[in-house]
């Protein structure tokens, strides 16, 4: 279960979220609508443990975020809107930055990656630097790290 309670951001005087609260059980979704400016990517980088809130916890199985930050790190995964990738490292580089930073064991890793790069049809590009792939190819390659971050032990 992931909860949020009374959640809220101040940046100065300016209000980006107001004491939110709710909780996720294992297998629901949450969706974020609102306009621009309405707290929704603030929201999520508080329950990505990626900005610290003004007031208020998140608690992952009834246990805070802060308690263990370095083990919630591991069973997340997060993927922002525009990715801030390092162009001078190729496809799989990156991939095993990331899983080395997960600390995912060697073996593994390489049959992970190598499963991650034909599933994204980037198999043929994986020694390409990031730099040189189109804006889509640049957008996919974020998006195979949210399996890095699965655990047999997450429920999300």
């Amino acid at each position: 279960m992931l909860e949020a309670r009374q959640l809220a951001k101040y940046y100065g005087a300016a209000r980006a979220v107001a004491d939110i609260s709710f909780c996720i059980q294992p297998g629901e979704v949450l969706g974020c609508l609102g306009p621009n400016g309405s707290g929704k990517s603030t929201t999520v980088k508080m329950l990505a443990s990626l900005l610290e809130p003004t007031h208020g916890e998140v608690l992952y199985g009834g246990t805070r975020i802060r308690d263990n930050l370095a083990g919630y790190k591991k069973l997340i995964g997060y993927v922002p809107e525009e990715p801030n990738l390092y162009p001078y490292l190729s496809g799989l580089e990156y991939l095993q930055l990331v899983g080395n930073l997960r600390e995912i064991e060697a073996k593994a890793l390489k049959e992970k990656i190598n499963t991650l790069l034909n599933l994204f049809s980037l198999n043929v590009q994986r020694h390409s630097t990031l730099g040189s792939y189109s804006k889509g190819m640049r957008q996919k390659n974020p998006d195979h790290c949210r399996p890095f971050a699965r655990s047999r032990d997450s429920d999300f």
